[in-house]
């Protein structure tokens, strides 16, 4: 009877202790499908150590992460585009459209604890235009927030920002022009923990042991070289909490001629293809790949300040010489198609026809303007480095692409462009300086509005090319409601621009990558518009609606 009794205790403390994981389990992740394995561990690529920081609001281009996982923005998007609000339970704007006040959310947390406030935001802002970020352009420019430029020129006090916390949970943020599309913007708005920063200074984000975030994950270890190992924040109270448990990244595999075999043989989950792979994976992996566009332009940008580029002939003959088609259906057969304005198809504002008019190829033409400019048949022309950002997710693109352009324009123009391949951070400053003269840029939207796009080439920001006309007619566009007369303005700043040509727009990157089938959840379905996509900009949704499927 004692055996009997202690056998039964046994049996209910073995149920108790059996009920008490389960329910646990179940409690750091309630709606974890069936279908699901039991371990949740993703592995994906990461490109090389090109910036020290895992802080974004420190560096954006040099940032070592992209996608938000360890930092949680204060908006962002979902699947179909849609902005979705990640740090504010609401908000209101003031009747001329330029103050907007948000009223965060007050259970959000750093991974360490401590409460995410509206002071973490306004710190984040103080720190980029006191101590510079490669954002700043952004800030100023597009944004709009009052009082940057004087601010950052140290003409005005840092306090006049317009950016404050009027207590623990409301921020306020002042634009210098109503900003209809205000919202769209703040998807690269993160807090910053000024607890930790005071404590460590700007390297909290160089070591795991000190990294804070109040994303839903948060770094475990990082091993540099090697891999970042990021684990579920348990502190992470927002509105997309993540099926997955932990994400591994590896790497020196973000290069699909590295990522690819890895992938293959199982060591990440998702890669990114080139154009010789592509083939092998339709053949192969039929239902692994996947193709969409990217919203980003790749440009030749001129220094219209320094010569031969201060020559209109010149930059004139560079564009109306291209042919885009002939690069798109060779060396970027799959991985591209043609573009001539900054409004890249697909995209809001975007006109199939005036840009493409203005820029269509004629040969004999571009060899006139070339010869009036002093250089008949290309005699003359000085030998000129055409700068590329040394970026793993770029190679895809720009070094066939610029090895493709170096030859062309040796054919036709007679002129000697030679690529060089530059370290992000030696590349940004002299883009951003205008210390060199040629670049071949890239840029990828930042909201789905044509203001972020056109913006782009307002005075003051990354290009040397200034034009009072245009400045007007895209600081009127960005400020008005009405979306008709919003497109006239912007498509009288695009003839400007193409006309001018501070920059020969080229090609719109179709993104091509393969991931596992075992990977499911709504991340990876169609969107409204039959979509599948696992780019930067949806990496943030992406992370949080995904699983491991049982194999």
């Amino acid at each position: 009877m004692i055996k009997m009794k202690n056998s039964l205790l046994l049996g209910l403390f073995t149920l108790l202790i059996v009920y008490i994981f389960t329910a646990q389990c179940l409690a750091q992740n309630p709606d974890l499908p069936a279908d699901a394995a039991d371990e949740q561990v993703l592995y994906l690529p990461l490109k090389g150590e090109t910036g020290a920081y895992l802080d974004r609001m420190k560096t954006i281009y040099n940032a070592i992460i992209s996608g938000s996982i360890i930092q949680e923005t204060l908006f962002t998007l979902d699947k179909d585009l849609e902005v979705v609000s990640l740090g504010a339970e609401n908000w209101e704007v003031s009747d001329d459209g330029k103050t907007w006040t948000f009223y965060l959310r007050k259970e959000l947390l750093w991974s360490d604890g401590k409460p995410v406030t509206a002071h973490d935001y306004v710190f984040g802002l103080y720190r980029a235009v006191e101590h510079g970020s490669d954002l700043n352009t952004y800030w100023r420019n597009t944004v709009g927030i009052k009082n940057w430029d004087p601010i950052e020129k140290g003409e005005l006090p840092l306090e006049e920002l317009g950016v404050r916390a009027l207590d623990d949970y409301t921020l306020v943020i002042s634009t210098e022009t109503p900003k209809p599309f205000m919202l769209k913007t703040l998807r690269f708005l993160y807090p910053v923990p000024q607890h930790v920063v005071k404590e460590f200074g700007d390297e909290y984000s160089t070591r795991a042991d000190t990294m804070v975030g109040n994303g839903p994950f948060k770094v475990s270890k990082w091993e540099k070289g090697s891999y970042l190992e990021c684990i579920k924040n348990p502190n992470y109270k927002g509105i997309w909490k993540p099926y997955l448990e932990k994400i591994v990244f590896k790497y020196g595999t973000f290069n699909p001629e590295i990522g690819f075999p890895a992938y293959l043989n199982n060591e990440i989950y998702m890669s990114s293809l080139n154009a010789g792979q592509i083939a092998y994976a339709k053949n192969n992996l039929a239902d692994e790949i996947h193709f969409w566009p990217m919203f980003r332009i790749y440009y030749i940008s001129f220094d219209t300040t320094k010569p031969p580029f201060d020559d209109l002939r010149v930059r004139k003959a560079f564009n109306l010489v291209l042919n885009r088609d002939e690069l798109c259906e060779t060396v970027l057969k799959d991985l591209a198609v043609p573009e001539y304005s900054p409004l890249v198809s697909g995209f809001p504002g975007h006109d199939p026809f005036q840009a493409k008019e203005l820029s269509e190829q004629n040969i004999d033409l571009a060899k006139k303007l070339l010869a009036e400019a002093g250089y008949p048949e290309g005699k003359g022309f000085p030998k000129t480095e055409l700068w590329l950002r040394k970026a793993d997710q770029f190679a895809a693109w720009q070094i066939p692409a610029t090895t493709y352009l170096q030859a062309y324009f040796k054919k036709v123009l007679n002129v000697e462009i030679i690529p060089q391949l530059m370290e992000a951070k030696t590349y940004t400053d002299a883009y951003n300086q205008h210390t060199h003269n040629l670049f071949f840029a890239t840029y990828m939207f930042d909201y789905l509005d044509p203001s972020n796009l056109m913006d782009l080439f307002i005075s003051g920001g990354r290009h040397a090319w200034s034009n009072s006309e245009y400045d007007e007619l895209v600081r009127k566009a960005d400020t008005i409601q009405d979306w008709n007369k919003r497109v006239e303005l912007y498509r009288k700043a695009e003839e400007i621009l193409i006309q001018e040509g501070p920059a020969v727009f080229i090609f719109q990157p179709i993104e091509t990558a393969v991931w596992k089938p075992f990977i499911k959840g709504e991340g990876v379905e169609p969107n409204k518009n039959g979509l599948i996509s696992w780019g930067e900009v949806w990496d943030r949704y992406v992370l949080s609606h995904i699983y491991i499927s049982k194999q």
